[in-house]
């Protein structure tokens, strides 16, 4: 889709995302709220409820990439690239919606990683666009802030749809707090990669958040402290590297 369709899809699918997310806590949908949903599959990875308000910045840079894809100066060919990649996220998270509050977990797993690739495929369009001036606040911020939290959101589906199925402890007999602590130091690498590849603070800076709410939900568990303290090291190092690598560039 090119042009004005593409503007328009886009921007609807976009405040339909919003407004489903919305229902998903006003409502809830099926009687069951994100929240409720999580709190009924305790585990050690999931963060503490006040890192979910990052949803804030990311749906406020969703509305920011829809409206500025929408803009008359924007009609040409260009952003056409990003119909499908954009389109297929929204239409994701909302899916994504109902089969976590319907309870469907393993459905909901299937769902967050299409929802990780559509978003894997969006970000690296626009890198490739090689996004410049108010680009890059418009449509390469939203991109990386949505990536990282659903990088983190999807090992958090993963381990709540394994406590689903009454697996309490991780691979390898790893007890459910170490298979935590584990995780964190995935993420972190995760970040580290983003770090050095494309130089993305925004995107370590939404897994320093995710790793502080990790803690925040249990910070007398030793395990994960230590392993926040370790990833969110690995995080800061990575940073300093890439910010010497771009001077040296």
């Amino acid at each position: 889709m090119t042009g004005l369709s593409r503007q328009a899809t886009l921007l609807i699918a976009t405040l339909v995302t919003l407004l489903m997310n919305y229902l998903s806590n006003a409502l809830p949908l099926f009687g069951n709220s994100n929240k409720e949903v999580s709190d009924s599959l305790p585990n050690a990875f999931t963060p503490a409820g006040l890192t979910f308000a990052v949803w804030g910045p990311i749906f406020l840079g969703l509305l920011g990439f829809a409206v500025y894809q929408a803009m008359p100066a924007q009609r040409g060919p260009r952003l056409d690239r990003l119909f499908w990649p954009f389109l297929l996220s929204n239409v994701l998270n909302v899916s994504w919606l109902l089969a976590f509050q319907s309870l469907n977990y393993g459905l909901s797993v299937i769902i967050m990683l299409a929802l990780l690739s559509s978003l894997i495929w969006l970000y690296l369009t626009v890198q490739r666009m090689e996004p410049h001036g108010t680009e890059r606040f418009t449509l390469l911020l939203p991109a990386s802030l949505y990536l990282a939290w659903i990088s983190v959101a999807t090992i958090a589906n993963i381990t709540a749809w394994l406590v689903s199925l009454g697996v309490t402890s991780g691979l390898a007999g790893l007890g459910s707090t170490a298979w935590a602590a584990l995780l964190v130091v995935i993420a972190a690498l995760i970040g580290v990669f983003f770090l050095m590849r494309f130089r993305d603070f925004a995107f370590a800076a939404i897994l320093l958040w995710a790793f502080y709410g990790v803690y925040a939900a249990r910070p007398e568990v030793t395990a994960v402290a230590v392993a926040v303290a370790l990833a969110a090291g690995l995080v800061l190092i990575g940073g300093v590297l890439a910010t010497r690598r771009r001077v040296l560039i």
